[in-house]
């Protein structure tokens, strides 16, 4: 008999990171486990999850209500449950372990949160106190990197902890595997949240300079609220709409990314807080030369000049010497992407991560 695992957050168009993460688990694994969705719907405040108001007070409880729903229903043997900053932690661990309460034989927690550290190195000691006591509870925590193992168990994590690198769509993979790289235009390209965090501000201040010949399609939705309307703002008050074409859009379609990811000639992103992204994964899948910032678990896959071109977060001068370096070094900059390429084969693939999982769940 398999394995009954109830996997969460999730979404039917899988929106977001965390739902197209566990939608490759459910994917990946589907003939050697039995995966029950739990599905989370939301309409409104979507740009305000980690904020504690009434609203995600209604969302919490009639989340919680299901989740306690569900477990009773199909009564899994795994509740696997993503762990993220702000008060989402302790919504997520007190999901986990209700859900022991009500029946799951174990729970395990999934870190994501880009800015985890900080904000938990920023909680007060009462709230870390409880935090660390409600994950002592859990049989398993998952984690993206041995920088984010080391940092647990330092802050004091008794439970077991297992790395596991993040997979991405398998639709998706597929696809890249089957598209030839040779006819890239010279545009930049920019996929995630539009906002500080990840260096969207960074990207328009670059272009604000003299930076000559440059353009790149900055893609994604809002981070936070009113983010938009000051990029939107910026781009317009500065003329920049020659240098960037900004795409909203909530979650690319596959053809779109597949499209941006192999007809674009870099990948920027730099972010100022990561635990491991999806965007690195799949821009070096894609084999697309990346510029970003050596943050989270990325250093530990790529080095800088190796595989990677690094800058470090919020250095103007560096992001535009990256940018001039991948237009001026076409040698270099085809090899780094290459490199991204092979890195992701050896260290990154499906069959490695899915592998890696496979363990963790029948060693419980």
């Amino acid at each position: 008999m398999k394995i009954k695992i109830l996997i969460g957050p999730m979404n039917d168009e899988n929106i977001g990171s965390i739902a197209s993460l566990n939608r490759a688990i459910v994917d990946g694994l589907a003939n050697d486990f039995e995966f029950i969705p739990l599905n989370i719907i939301r309409k409104y405040g979507k740009s305000k999850l980690s904020k504690f108001n009434i609203l995600n007070i209604f969302y919490f409880l009639k989340q919680y209500v299901f989740l306690i729903y569900q477990v009773l229903k199909h009564k899994p043997d795994v509740v696997h449950y993503s762990i993220n900053s702000n008060w989402s932690l302790e919504k997520s661990l007190l999901f986990l372990n209700t859900a022991k309460i009500f029946g799951a034989n174990k729970a395990i927690g999934h870190l994501h949160g880009g800015a985890f550290d900080v904000f938990m190195d920023n909680m007060n000691t009462f709230r870390k106190k409880v935090s660390l006591a409600l994950f002592s509870n859990l049989d398993l925590v998952i984690v993206a990197s041995s920088f984010w193992k080391d940092y647990l168990n330092r802050n004091g994590v008794n439970s077991r902890i297992e790395i596991v690198n993040n997979p991405i769509d398998l639709k998706y993979i597929s696809r890249i595997n089957n598209i030839s790289n040779n006819n890239r235009n010279e545009n930049f390209l920019f996929i995630g949240s539009l906002g500080k965090r990840k260096g969207v501000y960074d990207i328009i201040e670059v272009c604000r300079t003299n930076i000559g010949e440059f353009k790149i399609d900055l893609i994604g939705s809002e981070d936070k609220t009113n983010d938009l309307r000051k990029i939107s703002s910026l781009i317009q008050e500065n003329k920049l709409e020659s240098k960037i074409n900004l795409i909203i859009s909530e979650k690319l379609s596959l053809i779109d990314k597949v499209r941006f990811f192999t007809e674009n000639r870099v990948f920027l992103f730099p972010s100022h807080n990561e635990n491991f992204p999806l965007v690195i994964i799949e821009a070096a899948c894609a084999g697309i030369p990346i510029i970003t910032t050596p943050v989270g678990a990325v250093p530990e896959f790529f080095t800088h000049l190796k595989n990677i071109y690094f800058i470090e977060p919020g250095n103007i001068e560096e992001i535009i010497g990256a940018i001039r370096f991948m237009q001026t070094n076409e040698v270099e900059r085809d090899r780094l992407g290459k490199a991204a390429r092979h890195t992701y084969e050896t260290k990154l693939s499906d069959k490695i991560v899915m592998s890696q999982l496979k363990n963790v769940y029948n060693t419980l």
